[in-house]
């Protein structure tokens, strides 16, 4: 593509973007024209780009190895995404590993998405099970809007765009990248 800029003069570009909105868009305009076609439209979503499918199961090295070819095709932009299941302060060999292992493959953009939560009473951040470790509030207390408002955690959701656009089901289907192999040590190859 670069070098087609070179020979023409004219800006050619590649972009690999996550196109959110089309992705759940363009699924339901080839359902109705196609039906349904499984392991095609048969999910309110395709992936993105060039990802590997968010609900195929294969460790965070891997989808990195796989993925990183695709960042030096795209000169206009790419990112890739590793999900962890757990709280990554707990493991920061592993999550430097991954890190560095983004680095040597070629990874232009990277992004590590890991459970937060953040109690709206106390506002302690970090991984809540059933009771906040700060303030021990426990999941599910109901909170006032009022007071959720106050606190400045409440905001008002446009209920005609949310979930039109798959991101539900694409989220409902993430699984998280193991960062080990069956030994419990780190793999990164």
């Amino acid at each position: 593509m670069d070098e087609e800029s070179q020979k023409t003069g004219m800006n050619y570009t590649v972009i690999a973007t996550p196109a959110e909105g089309l992705s759940g868009r363009f699924v339901r305009l080839d359902k109705k024209q196609y039906g349904v076609i499984p392991g095609v439209t048969d999910k309110e979503y395709y992936t993105n780009s060039f990802h590997i499918p968010v609900s195929f199961p294969i460790s965070a090295f891997d989808k990195i190895r796989l993925e990183a070819p695709y960042h030096a095709l795209t000169n206009a932009g790419h990112i890739s995404y590793i999900e962890l299941d757990g709280d990554p302060v707990k493991n920061l060999d592993a999550f430097e590993s991954i890190v560095r292992y983004m680095k040597e493959c070629g990874i232009g953009y990277g992004s590590i998405n890991h459970p937060v939560d953040r109690d709206p009473v106390c506002g302690y951040t970090g991984i809540i099970d059933e009771v906040c470790p700060r303030c021990g509030r426990h999941e599910g207390e109901a909170i006032s809007v009022e007071k959720l408002k106050k606190l400045g955690v409440y905001k008002h959701l446009n209920s005609t765009t949310l979930g039109c656009c798959g991101d539900i089901a694409e989220e409902a289907d993430r699984i998280p990248n193991s960062i080990t192999d069956q030994g419990g040590e780190i793999n990164e190859k």
